[in-house]
Protein backbone atom coordinates (compact mmCIF):
# COMPACT_ATOMS: atom_id res chain seq x y z
CA UNK A 1 0.00 0.00 0.00
CA UNK A 2 1.41 3.46 -0.88
CA UNK A 3 2.44 5.51 2.14
CA UNK A 4 -0.20 8.06 3.15
CA UNK A 5 2.69 10.49 3.67
CA UNK A 6 2.45 11.04 -0.10
CA UNK A 7 -0.53 13.29 0.68
CA UNK A 8 1.84 15.81 2.27
CA UNK A 9 3.86 16.05 -0.96
CA UNK A 10 0.89 17.39 -2.88
CA UNK A 11 0.54 21.08 -3.55
CA UNK A 12 -1.91 23.54 -5.14
CA UNK A 13 -2.00 22.74 -8.83
CA UNK A 14 -2.12 18.97 -8.21
CA UNK A 15 -4.93 16.77 -9.48
CA UNK A 16 -4.26 13.22 -8.33
CA UNK A 17 -5.98 9.90 -8.97
CA UNK A 18 -5.41 7.63 -5.95
CA UNK A 19 -6.44 4.03 -6.53
CA UNK A 20 -7.03 1.86 -3.47
CA UNK A 21 -7.88 -1.75 -2.76
CA UNK A 22 -9.45 -1.67 0.71
CA UNK A 23 -11.55 0.64 2.86
CA UNK A 24 -8.79 1.12 5.41
CA UNK A 25 -6.57 2.74 2.78
CA UNK A 26 -9.45 4.95 1.60
CA UNK A 27 -10.11 6.13 5.16
CA UNK A 28 -6.46 6.87 5.86
CA UNK A 29 -5.91 8.75 2.60
CA UNK A 30 -9.09 10.82 2.91
CA UNK A 31 -8.28 11.56 6.54
CA UNK A 32 -4.74 12.62 5.72
CA UNK A 33 -5.97 14.86 2.93
CA UNK A 34 -8.58 16.56 5.12
CA UNK A 35 -6.14 16.96 8.01
CA UNK A 36 -3.52 18.56 5.74
CA UNK A 37 -6.10 20.93 4.29
CA UNK A 38 -7.22 22.12 7.71
CA UNK A 39 -3.58 22.55 8.74
CA UNK A 40 -2.78 24.62 5.62
CA UNK A 41 -5.88 26.83 5.94
CA UNK A 42 -7.64 25.50 2.85
CA UNK A 43 -11.35 25.19 2.37
CA UNK A 44 -11.77 21.39 2.40
CA UNK A 45 -14.66 19.84 0.46
CA UNK A 46 -15.17 16.08 0.75
CA UNK A 47 -17.70 14.39 -1.54
CA UNK A 48 -18.25 10.89 -0.27
CA UNK A 49 -20.40 7.83 -0.65
CA UNK A 50 -19.54 6.46 2.79
CA UNK A 51 -22.58 6.63 5.11
CA UNK A 52 -20.32 6.99 8.16
CA UNK A 53 -17.84 9.47 6.65
CA UNK A 54 -17.90 11.77 9.69
CA UNK A 55 -17.13 8.88 12.04
CA UNK A 56 -14.30 7.78 9.74
CA UNK A 57 -12.76 11.26 9.85
CA UNK A 58 -13.11 11.34 13.62
CA UNK A 59 -11.24 8.02 13.76
CA UNK A 60 -8.44 9.77 11.86
CA UNK A 61 -8.14 12.32 14.70
CA UNK A 62 -10.04 15.10 12.95
CA UNK A 63 -12.33 17.32 15.01
CA UNK A 64 -15.15 17.31 12.49
CA UNK A 65 -17.56 19.23 14.73
CA UNK A 66 -15.19 22.19 15.02
CA UNK A 67 -14.08 22.08 11.38
CA UNK A 68 -17.63 21.94 10.00
CA UNK A 69 -18.88 24.50 12.52
CA UNK A 70 -16.21 26.98 11.43
CA UNK A 71 -16.99 26.41 7.76
CA UNK A 72 -13.51 25.07 7.01
CA UNK A 73 -14.81 21.59 6.16
CA UNK A 74 -17.80 20.55 4.07
CA UNK A 75 -18.71 16.86 3.88
CA UNK A 76 -21.20 16.25 1.06
CA UNK A 77 -22.85 12.85 0.47
CA UNK A 78 -22.61 12.22 -3.28
CA UNK A 79 -26.24 11.10 -3.48
CA UNK A 80 -27.31 14.47 -2.08
CA UNK A 81 -24.92 16.49 -4.22
CA UNK A 82 -23.65 15.33 -7.62
CA UNK A 83 -26.38 12.69 -7.89
CA UNK A 84 -29.27 14.56 -6.27
CA UNK A 85 -31.24 14.34 -9.54
CA UNK A 86 -30.39 10.65 -9.93
CA UNK A 87 -27.85 11.35 -12.69
CA UNK A 88 -24.35 12.80 -13.01
CA UNK A 89 -23.91 15.98 -15.03
CA UNK A 90 -20.26 16.81 -15.83
CA UNK A 91 -21.04 20.45 -16.62
CA UNK A 92 -22.92 20.95 -13.34
CA UNK A 93 -20.12 19.25 -11.38
CA UNK A 94 -17.55 21.50 -13.05
CA UNK A 95 -19.57 24.58 -12.09
CA UNK A 96 -19.81 23.33 -8.51
CA UNK A 97 -16.04 23.01 -8.35
CA UNK A 98 -15.70 26.56 -9.70
CA UNK A 99 -18.15 27.78 -7.06
CA UNK A 100 -16.22 25.98 -4.30
CA UNK A 101 -12.99 27.58 -5.50
CA UNK A 102 -14.62 31.00 -5.68
CA UNK A 103 -15.94 30.62 -2.14
CA UNK A 104 -12.49 29.59 -0.89
CA UNK A 105 -10.78 32.63 -2.37
CA UNK A 106 -13.58 35.06 -1.43
CA UNK A 107 -13.48 33.82 2.18
CA UNK A 108 -9.74 34.32 2.52
CA UNK A 109 -8.61 30.70 2.47
CA UNK A 110 -5.20 29.81 1.04
CA UNK A 111 -7.00 27.71 -1.55
CA UNK A 112 -9.42 24.85 -2.17
CA UNK A 113 -8.61 21.24 -1.29
CA UNK A 114 -11.21 18.88 -2.75
CA UNK A 115 -11.47 15.12 -2.31
CA UNK A 116 -14.07 12.82 -3.83
CA UNK A 117 -14.76 9.09 -3.60
CA UNK A 118 -15.68 8.01 -7.14
CA UNK A 119 -17.08 4.59 -6.28
CA UNK A 120 -20.58 5.73 -7.35
CA UNK A 121 -19.40 5.77 -11.00
CA UNK A 122 -19.03 1.98 -10.98
CA UNK A 123 -22.80 1.69 -10.51
CA UNK A 124 -25.37 2.01 -13.29
CA UNK A 125 -25.72 5.75 -12.76
CA UNK A 126 -27.02 7.79 -15.71
CA UNK A 127 -24.29 10.17 -16.82
CA UNK A 128 -21.44 8.13 -15.30
CA UNK A 129 -19.91 7.96 -18.76
CA UNK A 130 -19.26 11.73 -18.46
CA UNK A 131 -16.84 11.27 -15.57
CA UNK A 132 -13.72 11.19 -17.74
CA UNK A 133 -14.76 14.45 -19.39
CA UNK A 134 -15.25 16.03 -15.99
CA UNK A 135 -11.82 14.87 -14.79
CA UNK A 136 -10.11 16.22 -17.92
CA UNK A 137 -11.85 19.56 -17.64
CA UNK A 138 -10.97 19.85 -13.96
CA UNK A 139 -7.30 20.17 -14.90
CA UNK A 140 -7.99 23.57 -16.40
CA UNK A 141 -9.52 24.83 -13.15
CA UNK A 142 -6.68 23.47 -11.05
CA UNK A 143 -3.95 24.89 -13.31
CA UNK A 144 -4.70 28.34 -11.89
CA UNK A 145 -2.71 27.19 -8.86
CA UNK A 146 -5.28 27.88 -6.15
CA UNK A 147 -6.87 24.45 -5.92
CA UNK A 148 -5.91 20.82 -5.56
CA UNK A 149 -8.04 17.71 -5.97
CA UNK A 150 -7.75 14.09 -4.92
CA UNK A 151 -9.98 11.53 -6.64
CA UNK A 152 -10.33 8.15 -4.93
CA UNK A 153 -10.93 5.12 -7.15
CA UNK A 154 -11.54 1.63 -5.79
CA UNK A 155 -9.59 -0.91 -7.87
CA UNK A 156 -12.09 -3.59 -6.83
CA UNK A 157 -14.86 -1.72 -8.66
CA UNK A 158 -13.22 -0.36 -11.82
CA UNK A 159 -11.90 -2.82 -14.39
CA UNK A 160 -9.66 -2.15 -17.39
CA UNK A 161 -9.80 -0.31 -19.73
CA UNK A 162 -12.07 2.02 -17.74
CA UNK A 163 -9.52 2.46 -14.95
CA UNK A 164 -6.76 3.41 -17.41
CA UNK A 165 -9.05 5.90 -19.13
CA UNK A 166 -9.83 7.63 -15.84
CA UNK A 167 -6.23 7.52 -14.65
CA UNK A 168 -4.96 9.22 -17.83
CA UNK A 169 -7.34 12.11 -17.18
CA UNK A 170 -5.22 13.04 -14.14
CA UNK A 171 -1.74 14.58 -14.32
CA UNK A 172 -0.64 12.27 -11.49
CA UNK A 173 -1.71 8.91 -10.10
CA UNK A 174 -0.92 6.89 -7.00
CA UNK A 175 -1.34 3.15 -7.43
CA UNK A 176 -0.27 -0.03 -5.67
CA UNK A 177 3.10 0.35 -7.45
CA UNK A 178 3.80 3.81 -6.02
CA UNK A 179 6.41 4.09 -3.29
CA UNK A 180 6.62 6.30 -0.24
CA UNK A 181 9.31 8.32 -2.05
CA UNK A 182 7.04 9.24 -4.90
CA UNK A 183 5.47 12.58 -5.66
CA UNK A 184 2.83 13.77 -8.14
CA UNK A 185 4.19 12.93 -11.60
CA UNK A 186 3.04 16.04 -13.47
CA UNK A 187 2.00 19.44 -12.18
CA UNK A 188 0.72 22.21 -14.49
CA UNK A 189 0.40 25.68 -12.99
CA UNK A 190 -0.36 28.95 -14.76
CA UNK A 191 2.03 31.83 -14.25
CA UNK A 192 2.18 35.37 -15.65
CA UNK A 193 2.37 34.97 -19.41
CA UNK A 194 2.06 31.23 -19.57
CA UNK A 195 2.13 27.80 -17.98
CA UNK A 196 4.81 26.11 -15.87
CA UNK A 197 5.26 22.36 -16.14
CA UNK A 198 6.83 20.22 -13.41
CA UNK A 199 7.74 16.54 -13.44
CA UNK A 200 7.03 14.18 -16.33
CA UNK A 201 4.53 14.01 -19.20
CA UNK A 202 3.90 10.54 -20.57
CA UNK A 203 1.20 8.01 -21.42
CA UNK A 204 -0.06 7.87 -17.83
CA UNK A 205 -1.21 11.51 -17.88
CA UNK A 206 -1.59 12.18 -21.60
CA UNK A 207 -5.29 13.07 -21.58
CA UNK A 208 -4.80 15.56 -18.73
CA UNK A 209 -1.84 17.15 -20.54
CA UNK A 210 -3.84 17.39 -23.77
CA UNK A 211 -6.83 18.93 -21.98
CA UNK A 212 -4.73 21.80 -20.62
CA UNK A 213 -2.62 22.38 -23.73
CA UNK A 214 -5.65 22.20 -26.00
CA UNK A 215 -7.14 25.24 -24.24
CA UNK A 216 -3.84 27.03 -23.57
CA UNK A 217 -4.65 30.20 -25.48
CA UNK A 218 -8.31 30.22 -24.49
CA UNK A 219 -7.43 30.05 -20.79
CA UNK A 220 -4.65 32.65 -20.88
CA UNK A 221 -5.34 36.40 -20.73
CA UNK A 222 -2.02 37.08 -22.50
CA UNK A 223 -1.90 37.33 -26.31
CA UNK A 224 1.17 35.07 -26.39
CA UNK A 225 1.84 32.12 -24.11
CA UNK A 226 5.14 30.74 -22.85
CA UNK A 227 5.51 27.13 -21.72
CA UNK A 228 8.11 27.10 -18.96
CA UNK A 229 9.79 23.67 -19.21
CA UNK A 230 12.56 24.34 -16.71
CA UNK A 231 11.19 21.82 -14.19
CA UNK A 232 9.92 19.30 -16.74
CA UNK A 233 12.29 16.36 -16.28
CA UNK A 234 10.89 14.23 -19.09
CA UNK A 235 8.31 14.24 -21.88
CA UNK A 236 7.73 11.36 -24.26
CA UNK A 237 7.55 11.73 -28.03
CA UNK A 238 3.76 11.99 -28.13
CA UNK A 239 3.71 14.72 -25.47
CA UNK A 240 6.37 16.65 -27.39
CA UNK A 241 4.39 16.24 -30.60
CA UNK A 242 1.36 17.68 -28.80
CA UNK A 243 3.37 20.76 -27.78
CA UNK A 244 4.54 21.26 -31.37
CA UNK A 245 1.04 20.81 -32.79
CA UNK A 246 -0.52 23.31 -30.35
CA UNK A 247 2.24 25.83 -31.12
CA UNK A 248 1.86 25.38 -34.89
CA UNK A 249 -1.91 25.80 -34.70
CA UNK A 250 -1.49 28.95 -32.61
CA UNK A 251 0.14 30.83 -35.48
CA UNK A 252 3.30 31.60 -33.53
CA UNK A 253 1.65 32.61 -30.25
CA UNK A 254 3.14 29.73 -28.22
CA UNK A 255 6.82 29.48 -27.32
CA UNK A 256 8.89 27.54 -24.81
CA UNK A 257 11.63 28.36 -22.35
CA UNK A 258 13.94 26.35 -20.13
CA UNK A 259 13.88 23.07 -22.09
CA UNK A 260 16.70 20.70 -21.17
CA UNK A 261 18.96 19.53 -24.01
CA UNK A 262 17.32 16.10 -24.18
CA UNK A 263 13.88 17.70 -24.34
CA UNK A 264 15.00 20.19 -27.02
CA UNK A 265 16.22 17.29 -29.14
CA UNK A 266 12.94 15.46 -28.83
CA UNK A 267 10.93 18.59 -29.61
CA UNK A 268 13.14 19.15 -32.66
CA UNK A 269 12.54 15.59 -33.84
CA UNK A 270 8.80 16.28 -33.59
CA UNK A 271 9.10 19.37 -35.81
CA UNK A 272 9.70 22.24 -33.38
CA UNK A 273 12.16 24.01 -35.68
CA UNK A 274 9.40 24.31 -38.26
CA UNK A 275 7.38 26.47 -35.85
CA UNK A 276 8.76 30.03 -35.65
CA UNK A 277 9.64 31.08 -32.11
CA UNK A 278 8.74 27.80 -30.40
CA UNK A 279 12.32 26.99 -29.34
CA UNK A 280 14.53 29.92 -28.33
CA UNK A 281 18.07 29.95 -29.75
CA UNK A 282 20.69 28.17 -27.70
CA UNK A 283 23.11 30.62 -26.07
CA UNK A 284 26.66 30.31 -27.45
Amino acid sequence: MPDVALVDRMRPGDHVCWTFADDRERRRVAGGWVRAGLRDHHLVVYRTGAPDALAELADERIDTRAAIGSGRLRVLPVDQNWLVTGAFDADAADQEFAADLGQALHSGYAGLRAVADMGWAARRVPGAEQLGRYERRLNRRIADGYAMALCLYDRRLFAEPRMSELTRAHPASVTERSTRYGSPLLRMVRCPGGLRLFGEADLSNRDAFAAVLGHLLEDSPAPDVTLDLTELRFADATSCRLVVTVARDSGGRVRTTGARPSLRRLLTLQGAHGVPGLLPPVAP
